[in-house]
């Protein structure tokens, strides 16, 4: 008579099991849905649109299937959807602080270069420099010296305002006339000919 009884206690265990199982997933995952919410506006404040656009778009398109999801009552898959847009804001705001921290480097960098090429431009047209240029080089770069110094100015407020790819896009091709222009010649150290 044991074995009867195990059937029955088995049967009864198991269905315990499902019923404990069905019960913990009754309601939405309200928490983990917050939790993703919080991950995906730290990831905003990143400039994760920007610098990290792939991950951004995973985790909100996981939000909104999670939204479905509940809609649906299906709290398992919803509760899958809300871990993954808070694991991809999560990567898209590391991913965003690390592209955006490249992006101001490369700026700064860019900056810098297109102010010591002025300056070595200057020095140039003005003979304190050698090699001297030809006229036609010369007169390219004069034209070009009050382009380039309102670019700079223009980059040096977009750094400010942490617009980093705008600096890049606006001055990259005046650095590179520049470069053209002065044959690669290292930057004026302001000692004049020697």
């Amino acid at each position: 008579m044991p074995a009867l009884y195990c059937r029955p206690m088995r049967a009864c265990a198991v269905l315990c099991a499902v019923v404990l199982l069905a019960s913990a997933c009754s309601d939405p995952p309200t928490r983990e849905h917050d939790q993703a919410e919080g991950a995906l506006a730290a990831a905003r404040a990143a400039d994760a649109a920007i610098y990290a656009p792939d991950e951004m778009n995973s985790a909100i398109a996981a939000l909104q299937k999670y939204d479905t999801a509940v809609t649906q009552r299906d709290y398992r898959l919803a509760l899958s959807l809300a871990l993954e847009a808070f694991n991809s804001a999560n990567e898209a705001a590391k991913r965003a602080g690390n592209e955006k921290a490249a992006a101001r480097s490369r700026a700064e960098a860019m900056a810098a270069e297109l102010d010591a090429l002025l300056k070595t431009a200057a020095a140039r047209l003005a003979g304190t420099s050698m090699p001297r240029l030809s006229v036609p080089t010369a007169e390219r770069v004069r034209q070009n010296i009050p382009i380039a110094t309102q670019a700079l100015q223009e980059a040096r407020t977009r750094l400010g305002a942490a617009d980093y790819r705008g600096v890049v896009s606006q001055i990259e091709p005046i650095v590179q006339q520049f470069r053209v222009d002065l044959g690669g010649a290292a930057p004026a150290t302001g000692r004049g000919r020697g």
